[in-house]
């Protein structure tokens, strides 16, 4: 019983599903996979019918003289070319099918690039998107990308090893300070592919993730023009004695030393926070993103189903509560390294349950609902 239930559990398919692949690159992966599990199962079954036929073939009897032993085929050069030549024919074989796929794999693609910053413990986005040096959109934990298009992806990392891995799309591309490392990605249909860090990183390793929306091309340009749109609608100050402008204020006495908002708190910009790992993630466009807290938590209600739960104009409903509390005392939430400025810290003490009122409010401002797949 406990060997089945094993061997049920190890055939549960979850967010990240490797024999699912979602893009040509996931497909080449996908096919070489299988093709060296095949070669792998034939072997094994050899193996195994090998080993059976020596156990029956050559077991004791009770008339047997125990000291006469089998004939010796120590120096048969025909058994020993067999069991040498024939697995050095498949090696060859599978590096001779394995190798064009690495090396197109590792090429850039034709699409556009953007910028991918591991840090403990999320993932940021950069895209500039008239090749001018200057990033135009930032943004955390959702990756956006047009349908049909192969991105290329300029991996970093601001602080330890990380690893990039979105299973359904492509490999797996570690992220190491001080280097750049070249990947790509593409999605056949419009959907969420979900992804996560796979180097251990440290303490909160395990929620590192990060999710591809694959949008198509008109649904992507319609993120772009919200996202450019949510940066200038942030610069406008929220109505004096609003709750909004009270929030606002809060933001700025207590956030805006690791947050950025664009065009109106960035002194935080450019890794200029007192955080070991670089900066907390730009917030300017954070009602657009589908999850926060590395991922690991749903911005938007979502059902048992994980469809989106919507209100009586078909708006999506704001995960209030969730958002409220990782405010109040995100390490309760999310495992983290507070003291030691790596991780969100926690405001319980510092902010009375009006002030979170409050804070909600100004964050709720900053950029529209997510374009969804």
């Amino acid at each position: 019983m406990a060997l089945a239930g094993l061997t049920a559990a190890g055939c549960a398919t979850g967010r990240l599903d490797a024999t699912r692949p979602a893009g040509p690159n996931a497909r080449d992966i996908d096919w070489l996979m299988r093709l060296s599990g095949w070669m792998a199962v034939a072997v094994g079954l050899f193996v195994a019918a090998a080993v059976v036929t020596i156990i029956v073939k050559f077991r004791a009897r009770p008339t047997d003289d125990p000291d006469d032993l089998p004939p010796q085929i120590h120096g048969n050069r025909k058994a020993e070319l067999t069991w040498t030549l024939i697995p050095t024919a498949m090696l060859v074989f599978l590096t001779v099918v394995t190798l064009p796929t690495v090396f197109a794999l590792a090429s850039e693609g034709e699409g556009r690039t953007i910028k991918v910053e591991g840090q403990q413990w999320w993932w940021q986005f950069s895209y500039d998107l008239d090749s001018d040096g200057n990033d135009d959109i930032v943004t955390a934990n959702d990756l956006v990308i047009p349908v049909g298009e192969e991105v290329n992806l300029e991996i970093h990392s601001n602080d330890v090893i990380h690893s990039f891995w979105i299973p359904q799309l492509n490999g797996k591309r570690d992220a190491v300070p001080g280097r750049v490392h070249h990947w790509k990605i593409s999605a056949d249909e419009p959907g969420v592919y979900y992804g996560e860090c796979v180097e251990f990183c440290g303490l909160s390793h395990a929620h590192m993730q990060m999710r591809a929306i694959a949008l198509a091309p008109a649904d992507y340009q319609r993120w772009v023009t919200g996202q450019l749109r949510g940066q200038a609608a942030a610069q406008t100050a929220p109505p004096e004695g609003s709750s909004e402008a009270a929030g606002a204020a809060l933001f700025e006495t207590h956030c805006i030393s690791c947050h950025v908002v664009d065009g109106a708190y960035e002194s935080a910009a450019g890794g200029n926070a007192a955080l070991l790992s670089g900066i907390a993630p730009n917030l300017t466009n954070l009602m657009s993103r589908t999850a926060f807290a590395g991922a690991l938590y749903e911005t938007y209600r979502t059902g048992p189903d994980g469809s989106y739960a919507r209100g009586p104009d078909g708006e999506l409903v704001l995960n209030t509560a969730e958002l409220r509390e990782w405010v109040r005392n995100a390490p309760a939430m999310k495992p983290a390294r507070a003291d030691n400025q790596q991780g969100m810290l926690g405001f319980a003490e510092v902010l009375t349950e009006q002030d979170l009122d409050h804070l909600m409010a100004y964050l709720k401002t900053l950029g529209s609902p997510p374009v969804l797949p």
